[in-house]
């Protein structure tokens, strides 16, 4: 019985800690390789950089518990908490791996170079101001569309020879569109929850009607900017990315009550 809880525990946490959305954003290095002119295999050890960079910062940020949390997220809340030390030891052991990753394409592949080393810690300055920057309407959301905008380019630069260029300035453009976009769509589901806890994010401003608009405008936005710029090959991939994120987000709904709700609804359906 209890091993059977701590599955059902590991696989709640993996939808609602969005460990698959973290798996997934190796496709986002893969997709932007295609953009600038690299084939996917030949990033190689670079696909591993922002699948364990993300784990990091998203186990850690939902290790540190918010008032919105224990009110959108109440089975979530206590799973993380009873579950402390192994989130921390899984995060430190994927954080340990990125700058592994991140030291091996500078000092063996050489596709990298020391200033890399430097810039590879960017997304962690992002993670250490994200406390504040969750404080504002719409910097949560350029924070984090910033961080996945840039690991996506700099995991293919790091890992290959091509060069930061227009076109690596224009891709990023293209994700932090779609990235931001993601971010609100998660928030237009946390209104109620972040208005009784004093908290208000763009889309609560919005509403739900117009934060949806703006959305779907901020997806369609970062497709034409692949488009554009790598032509419709590249922007039909980030068309089945964007098809595959909404099968994984209607799951991670659905596991968002815990077992016990997913019982009840298995009961109430027959």
């Amino acid at each position: 019985m209890h091993t059977e809880m701590r599955v059902a525990d590991m696989r709640f946490l993996f939808f609602q800690l969005n460990i698959w959305l973290c798996l997934l954003s190796a496709a986002t290095v893969a997709i932007t390789g295609v953009a600038l002119g690299v084939a996917p295999l030949s990033v190689g050890g670079g696909l591993l950089l922002a699948p364990l960079l993300f784990y990091f910062i998203y186990v850690e940020d939902r290790r540190g518990v918010t008032a919105e949390d224990e009110v959108n997220q109440p089975y979530r809340t206590k799973l993380v908490r009873r579950y402390q030390t192994e989130l921390l030891v899984t995060e430190l052991l994927a954080l340990l791996g990125y700058e592994l990753v991140v030291c091996l394409l500078v000092f063996r592949t050489g596709t990298a170079n020391v200033s890399d080393l430097l810039f590879a810690q960017i997304p962690l300055v992002v993670l250490g101001s994200y406390g504040w920057l969750k404080r504002y309407p719409t910097l949560d959301s350029i924070g984090v569309g910033f961080t996945w905008a840039f690991v996506a380019v700099f995991s293919v630069v790091a890992a290959t020879p091509q060069p930061y260029s227009l076109d690596g300035v224009t891709v990023f453009a293209g994700w932090f569109l779609i990235t931001a976009a993601g971010v609100e769509s998660r928030n237009i589901q946390d209104i109620t929850g972040d208005s009784q806890a004093n908290k208000t994010t763009l889309a609560g401003y919005l509403g739900p009607n117009a934060a949806s608009l703006l959305v779907r405008l901020l997806k369609a936005g970062g497709v034409v900017v692949f488009w554009v710029v790598a032509g419709a090959f590249a922007a039909g991939l980030v068309l089945c990315y964007l098809l595959v994120l909404s099968v994984f987000r209607r799951l991670t709904r659905l596991h968002k009550g815990g077992p016990a709700s997913e019982t009840t609804q298995k009961s109430a359906g027959g």
